[in-house]
């Protein structure tokens, strides 16, 4: 297992556990089996379909398998980092500080599998993943990304964002001065800290967000935290 630790903006280092590479190839596997499937199944369309010339094939053909070509960009975009493939073996491609990757991010790496994959025939791919610290593809070095494990992860919503009820009353307003960054952080860290029962992650953020904030509290650090999660949630739909 490989485990890489990201500095935050809180100055705490948090651990994600790197991709297997194995685990990467077979969720590579099933979206491409997927992907297959699909093909198959249009291809039987065009059979048994009658055109006029050849032009009017072609230009069907080109729309049907369009979803191919951006499948991959599609998904890791609407589904935040991950593939049907990536989602059933638990992996998710996340910038390098471990936050939620742009638009720019995702392209940048789709972009980049006609030379890790096609043109290359896998081995530009592989040897990258093989090669450097992080196991990232020449897509991921150039997007700054990584694949993650999120088998630590809870069965929840992986987005900051949650539902507040509209009758909550904030107890902490000052928590607008957190970039969205800092609340992924501050999620991350409860996340982990349930996995690890690690006590000490979450003592040593809880200090560092009173410090930022200026703030007098006699919550626990995880009630304090999550409490800060509800009130920006609540403030930043306002």
């Amino acid at each position: 297992m490989s485990v890489v630790q990201i500095p935050t903006n809180f100055n705490i280092e948090l651990e994600f556990e790197l991709a297997d590479f194995g685990k990467r190839i077979l969720a590579y596997l099933i979206d491409f089996a997927i992907c297959t499937l699909y093909v198959i199944f249009i291809i039987k369309i065009l059979d048994n379909s009658r055109f006029e010339n050849g032009y009017d094939e072609w230009g069907l053909w080109m729309v049907l398998y369009f979803p191919v070509v951006v499948y991959d960009l599609v998904f890791e975009t609407l589904m935040n980092g991950q593939s049907p493939g990536k989602k059933i073996l638990k992996l998710r491609v996340v910038r390098q500080d471990g936050g939620r990757p742009s638009f720019t991010q995702f392209a940048t790496r789709w972009l980049l599998r006609f030379i890790d994959f096609t043109c290359s025939l896998g081995m530009a791919g592989t040897l990258s993943v093989a090669l450097t610290k992080l196991n990232q593809r020449l897509g991921d070095t150039a997007a700054g990304t990584i694949v993650i494990s999120t088998k630590y992860q809870p069965d929840i919503d992986e987005t900051l964002f949650m539902e507040v009820a509209d009758s909550y009353v904030p107890k902490f307003p000052m928590v607008m001065q957190l970039t969205d960054r800092d609340i992924n952080t501050i999620k991350r860290v409860l996340d982990r800290s349930w996995k690890d029962n690690n006590a000490d992650l979450l003592f040593r953020t809880y200090e560092k967000v009173i410090q930022r904030l200026n703030v007098q509290t006699n919550m626990r650090p995880r009630d304090f935290l999550e409490t800060l999660l509800k009130d920006y949630n609540y403030l930043s739909a306002k």
